[in-house]
């Protein structure tokens, strides 16, 4: 394949590319004739010029009225033995993904009727025709009707229409549809007649893409270029590669300014390798009957808007414990985890390189929950793949990346080690006049006693393991035996009279109805610990005589995540405290062992050894 320039694409004249294009980087340049031009004035002048033909659009509209399309064939039949003389035997088309008349059925015969007799034309003069598909959704909003929109469906239009028929491959509707590399890959070389690069636009869903707005090729990192280029080659491509990237910016430029800057581009992602190929398998975390240990599974591969991810640092929850104890086997059961960003798909929010904390379970992206960044409340959640593994896959919103100065263990207790309880304290409005009460000192409770004494709250923690509550009282917190027969007198005189402000991270019924008993008049509880059962309420009793407010604290909003990482920063001591274990992949019965021992606060595994 070959560098090619369209003058076109960028707002430059022909006749002021000319002199400039080879200078620049460029094999070769797009060419049109009319009937009655000399090919072999043209072959001249490409030649003085160190260039070689790229391609040529077909000269003429063919969704046209009958009469026009007529005139058109007859233009083209005298047009394609010229361009053939000059070497171009390569014409390109381009197809709307929709129709606001005919359904897919209809339309796609209408097609294969008027490109066929096109293809038939330009075979005679031994040239091929290229047909491109426009993905962004988009582009199909508000109409009555989808056409085709992808590779796969422009395959099946091109195979109706003659064996000399393939795709203009565009990089940026190639992304914009959604392809993959791996799609490419399975391509033949024949398949492929004409190629645009460009990329896409930063910070805007793939979805909300809008054709004609695009950038030059590798400007943004958008697009997987270095990908779409080595597939091109991996398959033997030998035509034209077209920077097409419609920005306004070059049209203002002298045309050789406008030139070199599309070669520079295009030089600069030319030879750019693709990020490593990650293995075929690897190591993951098998949990049952009181034991763990390792077994290999295949490395994920990312889908639509998901990425890979490497992990570095991947935190025991207590919810991990019920597979750990139950009889059967539990492959890959961990939701927590932090590492870097291996493989993506189709995302524009990461790439390759940057280094993600990763929110529990998996996101769509595109429902109201996850647009507001509430992705654990996704209604439409796709596969859920665990963190107890060397590599996870999961939805690029779920994953917000760390800071430089912040290290893939601290980051990882944005799990569920300070998730959920940033929710509670956020949702309780905690501040240093308060004072709160916290039952429950597992990891979760400890990260809210630690969040909430960092605000300059008076904190009581309640538990029955004299570890925690050791821990508890190092993070800044006054603490109460929960078996202590006096428990509900003290936390009176503790409170005032009433626990104003509470939060539960046992998921224990007798905690639980210790604060809805001891709440005070207007006070707040939060449940942050499971309960799958039930517990007594009295409506009357616990809530509206108190007007009592009780919420439910799953985990954070993604967007709260700035104030963590301040946290992190701001109380790397405490965040400490946090962690009082790692342990590598290698020593997995070990870590589970030492967290089901409760003299642990978070235990962090490494799949990738310290």
């Amino acid at each position: 394949m070959y560098k090619c320039l369209c003058p076109g694409a960028i707002g430059v004249e022909w006749a002021a590319a000319l002199p400039v294009a080879a200078q620049c980087g460029f094999a070769g340049i797009d060419v049109s004739l009319n009937p009655g031009d000399d090919p072999a004035a043209l072959v001249a002048t490409l030649a003085a010029h160190g260039l070689r033909p790229g391609g040529a659009g077909v000269p003429f509209d063919f969704r046209a009225d009958d009469a026009a399309y007529a005139e058109g064939l007859a233009k083209l039949r005298a047009i394609a033995p010229l361009t053939a003389a000059v070497g171009c035997t390569r014409f390109s088309t381009w197809l709307l993904p929709y129709s606001d008349t005919l359904p897919l059925q209809e339309n796609f015969a209408f097609h294969a009727a008027r490109l066929t007799p096109i293809a038939q034309i330009l075979a005679e003069s031994g040239c091929r025709l290229g047909l491109e598909f426009l993905g962004p959704k988009t582009a199909r909003q508000g109409h009555k009707h989808v056409f085709l929109h992808t590779l796969e469906g422009m395959l099946e239009l091109c195979a109706a229409c003659g064996p000399n028929v393939g795709l203009l491959l565009d990089s940026w509707h190639w992304y914009t549809s959604l392809g993959t590399v791996e799609e490419i890959l399975a391509l033949r070389n024949e398949q492929v007649v004409y190629v645009h690069i460009n990329d896409a636009p930063a910070g805007i869903a793939v979805d909300k893409q809008q054709d004609l707005v695009r950038c030059l090729p590798g400007a943004t990192g958008v697009e997987d270029l270095p990908g779409f280029l080595s597939a091109l080659r991996a398959i033997g491509y030998d035509g034209p590669v077209v920077p097409e990237p419609f920005e306004t910016r070059l049209t203002a430029l002298p045309p050789a300014e406008a030139v070199r800057l599309t070669g520079e581009a295009l030089n600069k992602v030319w030879l750019r390798q693709p990020g490593p190929t990650l293995p075929t398998t690897m190591q993951v975390v098998v949990t049952g009957g009181a034991k763990a240990w390792l077994a290999e599974a295949p490395v994920p591969e990312p889908r639509g808007r998901e990425v890979v991810v490497k992990l570095f640092a991947s935190p025991i929850c207590g919810s991990n414990l019920w597979a750990y104890r139950d009889a059967a086997e539990h492959v890959n059961e961990g939701h927590e985890g932090a590492g870097e960003v291996v493989a993506v798909a189709q995302s524009n929010l990461l790439q390759v390189g940057d280094r993600v904390v990763l929110a529990p379970l998996n996101a769509c992206g595109v429902c109201e929950n996850c647009r507001h960044g509430d992705t654990i409340q996704c209604t439409h959640r796709p596969e859920i793949f665990g963190n107890f593994a060397q590599y996870t896959r999961t939805a690029d919103v779920n994953c917000v990346p760390i800071p430089p100065d912040i290290d893939y263990v601290h980051a990882a207790l944005l799990g569920c080690g300070l998730g959920p309880a940033s929710e509670a304290i956020k949702r309780l409005g905690v501040t240093g006049f308060d004072t709160l009460v916290v039952t429950g000192l597992g990891p979760v409770g400890l990260g809210a006693v630690a969040l909430a004494t960092f605000l300059g709250a008076r904190v009581i923690g309640i538990d029955l393991e004299p570890y925690r509550l050791d821990i508890a009282r190092q993070l800044g917190a006054e603490t109460l035996l929960f078996t202590d027969p006096a428990l509900k007198e003290k936390l009176r005189d503790f409170t005032g009279g009433g626990i104003r402000k509470g939060i539960d991270a046992s998921g224990k019924e007798p905690a639980e109805r210790l604060l809805l008993e001891l709440a005070a008049v207007r006070g707040s509880i939060a449940f942050v610990g499971e309960n799958a059962g039930t517990i007594p309420v009295s409506p009357s009793n616990d809530f509206i005589r108190k007007s009592l407010t009780l919420m439910g604290c799953w985990h954070m909003n993604m967007g709260d995540a700035p104030k963590l990482f301040e946290f992190l920063r701001r109380a790397p001591e405490k965040a400490d405290l946090l962690i009082s274990h790692r342990f590598g992949f290698a020593q997995v019965d070990d870590a589970f062992r030492t967290f089901a021992g409760r003299q642990s606060t978070k235990v962090i595994l490494l799949p990738w050894g310290a």
